[in-house]
């Protein structure tokens, strides 16, 4: 038995009891199941799978989508249930809150989640993972506890999937919307963006179902006019024409790929032959090539990726591609609309399905509208570890996290990629900021840890308020007067972080 089986065979094990408790506890209680879940595309995703599980068994539930588990919230939450016997999970997030919840909530509930857990800043802490375990196993899960990276090899939706499957084992169809969860949260990190670990055994799954198939194709979105899509590509940078539609328009004419059908739609990557992928692929690694002097290997590791396709889903629709699947669940969720995303995860494609799509356009424009005046306003500071941000009244704080990941996956260098990147937007009628750090992979090699950098200067700025998150990605919020120390107390642990890994 290898070492990956053993800690799979433990974790489901220990959902086995997770399950045994939950039906124990609702045998005994008449109210409707509560689930708290998150509002990116992995929260949404978890809360549709537990929605879509408890409906299955005919089991009343009632989803409640936050931005953040914080202090507030869980007092929120004592309060409307106190009185009433309801049993409640919390997905995709809850770890990093479980002492919160275990010292205010008194109702049953149950955290899967894939966040490091309150206490903890590093997967290498095993004896700290090991006591949260022994403490809290009976009522939570979470992939650390067993030796698997939540940042990338399974995320909340993936721990919500691993438990429906334990309530009914013909819930393997839900596999495919862990993967939309999984694919929001960046966690296709493998060669050539494939999923690797846990995730990777749900693919499988979902493969065997004959629920997704997995193409080799060019990264660039499927769905955007062919153009558009090579001139806003966030993962291929190409000097002259990155930004630039005319100019992508016309490096498509010269290779002879023509940009509209005969009845004079446009035309997308999904409408391109073999042979015309192939001219277009050789164009762009022999164009990467002289333009930035990379060899031809470097560049295919990124152009060429995989492509995960649902089978159930309409060719060429915004849901038969799960990264596409996965940028409509993440808009409505970022645009207070988060009940449209839950009911489509759960299978509506009629009036919900139409009002997503104009959310995602909205979303988009406000995307472009947040990078374009970054870069035209150069609003980043750098301190001498990190660099920051204020999205003054242009970014709203449901987009914040979402810029600073574009900003770090971003090829035209707006930042300095050696530096993890702080942004912060004030929180409508409060004196508060959200503040959400990225970094990029190659700092976080170096010992940036996110998670703990936050909690840590937290402490050291003598807050209270919750945060953490995963090594390259991690929030927080803050009392507007005092993000200065916040922030210089986040550029000294940094620096720390750096100077004794």
């Amino acid at each position: 038995m290898n070492d990956f089986t053993e800690k799979y065979n433990l974790l489901n094990s220990d959902l086995e009891s997770l399950k045994d408790y939950f039906l124990k506890n609702i045998e005994e209680l008449n109210g409707p199941v509560n689930i708290y879940t998150h509002l990116d595309s992995d929260g949404l995703s978890a809360g549709a799978i537990l929605g879509k599980v408890l409906y299955r068994e005919d089991l009343p539930f009632q989803i409640t989508v936050l931005k953040q588990l914080e202090r507030e919230e869980i007092i929120k939450i004592r309060k409307e249930c106190e009185d009433k016997l309801n049993f409640i999970i919390f997905s995709d997030f809850g770890s990093g809150q479980y002492q919160d919840l275990k010292n205010n909530i008194d109702n049953p509930f149950l955290i899967l989640d894939h966040h490091l857990p309150y206490g903890v800043s590093d997967k290498e802490q095993r004896d700290t993972i090991k006591k949260v375990y022994m403490d809290t196993k009976k009522w939570q899960c979470n992939p650390y506890f067993y030796g698997f990276d939540g940042s990338v090899e399974v995320s909340g939706s993936g721990m919500c999937y691993l438990f429906a499957k334990h309530l009914n084992k013909h819930n393997t169809d839900l596999s495919v919307i862990a993967l939309i969860g999984a694919n929001g949260d960046v966690q296709n990190q493998g060669p050539n963006k494939s999923f690797t670990g846990i995730n990777a055994e749900i693919v499988k799954e979902a493969k065997e179902n004959d629920l997704v198939e997995i193409v080799d194709d060019i990264n660039f979105s499927p769905i955007k006019p062919l153009n558009e899509a090579i001139a806003y590509s966030s993962d291929i940078n190409l000097p002259g024409l990155s930004g630039d539609v005319n100019k992508t328009l016309k490096f498509l004419k010269q290779l002879g790929i023509l940009m509209k059908h005969p009845d004079g739609n446009v035309r997308t990557l999904m409408d391109l032959n073999q042979e015309e992928k192939q001219k277009l692929t050789s164009a762009i690694i022999e164009y990467i090539s002289l333009k930035r002097d990379i060899e031809p290997y470097e560049i295919i590791n990124k152009l060429i990726v995989n492509r995960y396709l649902l089978n159930g889903e309409n060719e060429g629709s915004d849901l038969q591609d799960i990264n596409e699947f996965s940028n409509l669940l993440n808009a409505c969720g970022r645009t207070n609309n988060a009940s449209i995303g839950i009911a489509i995860a759960m299978g509506d494609r009629d009036e919900a399905y139409n009002q997503a799509k104009q959310n995602l356009k909205d979303y988009k424009k406000s995307l472009v509208k947040a990078l374009n005046w970054i870069k035209e306003k150069e609003v980043i500071y750098e301190m001498d570890y990190i660099q920051y941000f204020y999205g003054e009244d242009v970014i709203p704080e449901s987009i914040i996290g979402t810029v600073c990941s574009m900003l770090i996956f971003d090829e035209s260098r707006i930042i300095n990629k050696k530096k993890p990147i702080f942004g912060y937007a004030k929180r409508k009628d409060e004196d508060i900021f959200k503040v959400s750090a990225r970094a990029d992979k190659s700092i976080v090699e170096k010992g940036v840890n996110l998670s703990e950098a936050i909690r840590k200067a937290l402490e050291l700025s003598e807050l209270i308020a919750l945060g953490g998150g995963h090594p390259p990605a991690a929030g927080t919020k803050i009392p507007t007067q005092k993000i200065d120390v916040f922030l210089e107390n986040c550029d000294k642990v940094i620096e720390h972080q750096l100077k004794n890994s």
